[in-house]
């Protein structure tokens, strides 16, 4: 039986992270955050969302005892699980590029078939992504794993993994909020948050585009904050798990991911501070970037 992994697929700062925590309230439902490691996770005093830093957090040292039991040797501080992180500098470079869409794929498929050692290292890739999920599950007790990696070429092994039973919710927020926060977060230009934001909804435009619509469900950031508990619901369902069984109860959650995860559990609360912030010739600069697919998306 293939393992159940919900992939959240979105732009950063549209809150994948409060939306993965939301998620794992249901009993049956288990979220870590960000199964795509990092080298940043290696820097001392990186901590788990329970506080404790991650080389003395005691789920992820059962998570590794579990891996060594399915012959891995495992630690949530290494960037081992990004399948970007491959040995050979060619194949790295042919990683990092986004999902494109059939065509564009293909093409990255035939240049990896080229590197030497390619092919063994992204089936001992999906090796690993499978026991790394099997063992995660197996710590906390619950039978589904959300994670909220975000990237479109490692959702696209996720989907060729022929233990992984993926389904993938397509977060959106609006373009000018992320846009704004990726610019004052990572002091960059709005103009580029704005093609980040693009890129991140053009990529999972183009990834679902090729799945089954049983398989996919696309949620809006301003739906869940407005009416949590409908969109929940629906989203459970999505998921395979029943909506009744959630109490309210908070659980204690070992996230890895955005620095939000050390605040406790994601308040749901609108964050539309953009609408006061940006001047009229900013939203003239965001809508020559990625106006278009943000009205696309239904943003106005």
């Amino acid at each position: 039986m293939k393992l159940p992994l919900i992939y959240i697929h979105a732009a950063s700062h549209s809150g994948s992270t409060m939306l993965a925590s939301q998620l794992a309230r249901h009993p049956e439902v288990a979220s870590v955050g960000e199964l795509a490691g990092t080298q940043y996770r290696a820097r001392p005093g990186y901590q788990c969302s329970c506080g404790a830093e991650l080389e003395r957090c005691g789920f992820w040292r059962e998570v590794s005892a579990a891996m060594a039991r399915r012959g891995y040797a495992y630690s949530a501080t290494t960037a081992q699980t990004d399948i970007r992180n491959a040995p050979n500098p060619i194949a790295r470079r042919l990683l990092i590029p986004r999902h494109r869409g059939p065509l564009l794929e293909a093409l990255r498929a035939a240049a990896l078939a080229l590197v030497p050692g390619a092919r063994p290292y992204l089936e001992r890739h999906q090796r690993l992504m499978a026991a790394l999920v099997e063992s995660v599950l197996e710590c906390t007790g619950k039978p589904v794993l959300v994670d909220s990696s975000k990237s479109g070429v490692q959702l696209k092994y996720h989907l060729r993994n022929p233990r992984l039973g993926v389904k993938l919710i397509w977060l959106v927020r609006d373009g000018r909020g992320v846009a704004r926060s990726i610019a004052r977060n990572q002091r960059t230009s709005l103009e580029q948050g704005a093609h980040e934001w693009r890129r991140r909804n053009e990529e999972a435009g183009a990834i679902v585009r090729g799945l089954d619509p049983s398989r996919w469900i696309q949620v809006r950031y301003e739906a869940l904050c407005a009416e949590p508990g409908p969109t929940l619901e629906r989203l459970w369902r999505f998921i395979g798990v029943a909506p009744e069984r959630v109490n309210g109860a908070a659980c204690e959650l070992h996230v890895l991911g955005h620095g939000s995860r050390l605040k406790g559990p994601a308040p749901i609360r609108v964050n539309e501070g953009w609408r006061s912030e940006l001047s009229a010739q900013e939203l003239r600069r965001f809508d020559g970037v990625a106006g278009a697919l943000s009205r696309e998306l239904g943003y106005r």
